[in-house]
């Protein structure tokens, strides 16, 4: 054992060794992060030496880098770590495709290698543009657009992040052609064509060929005329069309052409450019050239026929409105937006769809007339820009909630004004969800209300109509929180998921915080209309209502009513039995009892028809709680109205129901009183009906003036003419009053008159005009005597005899007296005299 001690003392000297060797360095000891920690994204770079990006010169001289869809490029992501730890470390890193709607098209995740301080890391990623993006600027010929190559490297003990992410804006064009000789072994070039001005397949090859002389873009350009010649005339549509050998039988999404395919003898496709694929497009060239009078070089865009005075089978815009230099060899970059030219068709029925949603064929367009010629145009350096149209979106949702959230006592509302705006190139299908965190608040009935413009669905997982690209509509989301809530904290989301076929996951979230604050609170309701009731004077009626208990502490409520018209309405509240409630009401927190407001009418009510001159008798029902110790909240009074009918009642009185006498012509009066005892003003029309005609009874008005309401009154005059010869007997009159307004309103009073048998005689007393002499034979003189009695009579006859005079009745009965005549007869009475 002894000899084992120098061996141990060995290895203990050896671990202590390593231990000082293997010390944690002061920087990591004392904790990670700063300067040594840091990670940066030194660059991004698109493409290499042997393939890399199309350059783009811009009109102030910067360049710019573009590249094409459906194309891989290298992109090279260089990250270098700061600092001077000797401590090698490697970083996660992120390179994300972003369109500039706002979301992820594709990312691409590596590790750099362990890096000490002041090391880079380059990292060559592989990519492939599914979708293109880039406009260019058709006068001044600027190229702008593009996605977003955002490189984010992201350490965890890297805590200066200001670094960390760097974004390359690259625009991504359709394709490109610098429009060389055509080949069989090339794919989409240029191929030149003579086709019928009103349409139809291609008759011939064209003039357009090309120029080995100074070219804008590879060796060779096109023109319209051989070297040395001046251009053909009447050459009618002479195109340079974008086209291609057809490939395994098939020109499979492009189109093949009928007439090319004959003129060389060899199957040639047209490329078809798809315009319901695309948001926007344009077409740059660059020319030099002039044409005569006339005649015209145009970029064109064609589809059907290829009719070139049918604007909507050729779209083309004349390439001179650009200025192109006249000189040679000088090349001038023209640019074209067909949706410009398309959207001046005189009464375009679908505008706002890009190019109609056709696809076309993109070509040089050659018109001539059968006047002079020139050497024509030079074309060269082919680019097709535009953006696609992606199915994919982003959401702009801006709402008006508070950044500290919501305090709400119980049973009040947070309102919530959200505008939501589609940030794609398509109309979106969206939908929205709303949520509290409690359970017990969402079910059965939840306490969120949506309300979307366009939209009848008020719940809380609702798909939005569509909403069009670039649209905003709005919506509004209220949160009630229940009646009695304790006091408590919550959470309330609102977001927003793709609900189309895609699938594409959630576009927004909204998070808010929500808390119940404690507090006294009521709510009086009632399930009745504004109108709660109709009460005639005098009468009673009930109004259901509803008092809870809204807040989250007990109380106790006293209730109260006060009416518009102070002339005598009462109301007591009553449970749904009809017994009486004192105050107060007590009502745990939440509690809510149903009750009745019953309400009396005073007796001289006054309509009440919510006209402005007789509005409605409105009442306020209000709580109160005396005991409470702070401030209460909610719903307190209840305010409805009442309606008072117009009540028309009418009555006809006399103190005299009966009169008698004689009908001796001598008119006679009776007065009726007429009395109002509604309770409004009232006017009457006055009718009267006797038992015979004969009587000639009437009334001297047959209508009454305007009443006054409650026991307003006037005087009704009944004429009887008590006619001569009216036979006796008991006659009757009805007189009756109706009212103006309401003829269903009247009262009448029957009048019995009696006639009394009437004995009444007349005797004529005319001037004769007889002359007599004194002791001359006697002479007679005739009386008519009348019997203006009721019934037949006889009247005793005598005479005033003057002093000298003799007379005496020739032709009376025994008894002096006339025979019997009827009513209304005559006798004639004869009288003999002498002097």
């Amino acid at each position: 054992m002894r000899r084992m001690m120098p061996f141990t003392i060995v290895l203990l000297l050896l671990f202590q060794t390593l231990a000082v060797n293997f010390m944690v360095p002061a920087e990591a000891a004392s904790g990670r992060g700063g300067t040594n920690d840091d990670y940066t994204v030194k660059s991004i770079t698109v493409g290499n030496s042997s393939a890399p990006a199309s350059k783009w010169v811009q009109s102030d001289g910067t360049v710019v880098d573009y590249i094409f869809i459906d194309q891989t490029i290298e992109v090279t992501i260089s990250v270098q770590r700061f600092g001077g730890s000797a401590i090698p470390d490697e970083a996660p890193v992120a390179l994300d495709i972003v369109h500039p709607i706002g979301f992820i098209m594709e990312s691409f995740n590596f590790f750099t290698n362990p890096l000490t301080g002041g090391q880079s890391y380059n990292h060559i990623v592989e990519w492939t543009p599914t979708a293109a993006h880039s406009v260019l600027n058709t006068t001044t010929n600027d190229l702008s657009g593009g996605l977003i190559l955002r490189a984010t490297v992201n350490f965890d003990d890297d805590d200066k992040n200001t670094n960390d992410q760097r974004d390359k804006t690259l625009p991504i064009a359709i394709a490109a052609n610098a429009m060389e000789d055509w080949s069989p072994t090339l794919g989409p070039q240029f191929i030149s064509g003579k086709y019928p001005a009103d349409g139809g397949d291609a008759e011939a090859t064209g003039s357009w060929q090309t120029d080995a002389t100074t070219s804008a873009s590879g060796a060779k350009h096109w023109r319209h005329s051989s070297a040395g010649s001046n251009y053909p005339s009447n050459a009618e549509a002479t195109r340079l069309v974008h086209a291609r050998y057809m490939s395994g039988n098939s020109c499979d999404t492009d189109a093949a052409d009928t007439g090319l395919t004959l003129v060389y003898q060899a199957y040639i496709c047209r490329i078809a450019f798809y315009s319901n694929e695309y948001v926007s497009s344009q077409f740059h060239l660059q020319a030099w050239g002039s044409m005569e009078a006339g005649d015209s070089v145009s970029m064109e865009l064609w589809r059907g026929s290829g009719n070139i005075d049918d604007p909507y089978e050729s779209i083309s815009w004349d390439i001179a409105q650009g200025n192109p230099s006249a000189a040679p060899g000088q090349w001038t970059n023209l640019s074209w937006d067909p949706q410009e030219t398309w959207l001046q068709i005189p009464n375009l029925g679908n505008p706002d769809v890009f190019l109609g949603g056709n696809s076309y064929t993109f070509s040089l367009l050659f018109t001539s007339d059968s006047s002079v010629a020139g050497e024509g145009m030079h074309v060269d350096d082919f680019v097709h820009f535009g953006v696609s149209r992606v199915t994919d979106y982003t959401l702009d949702l801006q709402c008006d909630n508070s950044v500290n959230g919501y305090t709400i006592a119980p049973n009040q509302m947070a309102s919530l004004y959200c505008t939501l705006t589609n940030n794609g190139y398509a109309p979106a299908t969206v939908r929205l969800q709303t949520n509290v965190t409690n359970d017990s608040w969402m079910a059965p009935f939840p306490i969120i209300r949506m309300d979307i413009e366009g939209s009848s669905n008020h719940g809380t997982n609702v798909i939005i109509p569509p909403i069009g690209a670039g649209e905003t509509i709005e919506f509004w989301s209220n949160l009630t929180v229940p009646a009695g809530a304790d006091v408590q904290q919550r959470i309330w989301n609102l977001w927003l998921t793709d609900a189309s076929s895609a699938q594409l996951g959630e576009k927004s979230r909204l998070t808010m915080d929500l808390a119940v604050s404690e507090q006294y609170g009521v709510a009086l309701t009632s399930s009745v209309g504004l109108i709660a009731a109709t009460i005639g004077p005098d009468e009673s009626g009930t109004v259901s209502f509803r008092l809870q208990n809204t807040g989250n502490k007990d109380a106790a409520f006293n209730l109260a009513t006060t009416f518009s018209e102070n002339t005598g309405w009462m109301a007591v509240v009553e449970n749904e039995t009809g017994v009486i409630q004192q105050n107060p009401i007590t009502l745990y927190k939440g509690e809510k009892v149903n009750l009745m407001l019953n309400i009396t009418a005073p007796q001289e009510a006054s309509p009440a028809l919510g006209t402005e001159s007789n509005p409605y008798v409105s009442f306020n029902l209000r709580a109160t709680c005396p005991s409470c110790s702070t401030a209460l909240f909610g719903n307190d009074v209840l305010v409805r109205n009442v309606e008072v009918p117009v009540l028309r009642h009418v009555q006809l009185e006399t103190e005299e129901y009966t009169y008698s006498g004689p009908a001796n012509g001598n008119a006679r009066s009776l007065y009726l009183t007429l009395l109002n005892l509604g309770n409004d003003d009232e006017q009457y029309d006055l009718s009267l009906v006797q038992s015979q005609w004969q009587l000639q009874a009437s009334l001297l008005a047959d209508q009454s003036p305007v009443m006054d309401a409650w026991d307003g009154e006037s005087t009704v005059v009944v004429s009887l003419a008590m006619p001569i010869g009216l036979n006796p007997g008991i006659y009757t009159v009805t007189v009756k009053a109706t009212s103006v307004d309401d003829n269903t309103v009247s009262d009448s009073i029957d009048l019995s008159i009696e006639i009394l048998e009437t004995a009444a005689v007349f005797v004529s007393d005319e001037e004769t005009g007889q002359s007599y002499i004194p002791g001359d034979l006697p002479q007679t003189m005739s009386f008519e005597v009348r019997n203006d009695g009721n019934s037949d009579d006889s009247f005793a006859m005598s005479l005033d005899i003057p002093t000298g005079m003799v007379a005496h009745f020739t032709n009376l009965n025994t008894n002096g007296e006339t025979g019997a005549l009827a009513v209304g007869t005559s006798y004639n009475v004869t009288v003999e005299f002498s002097f």
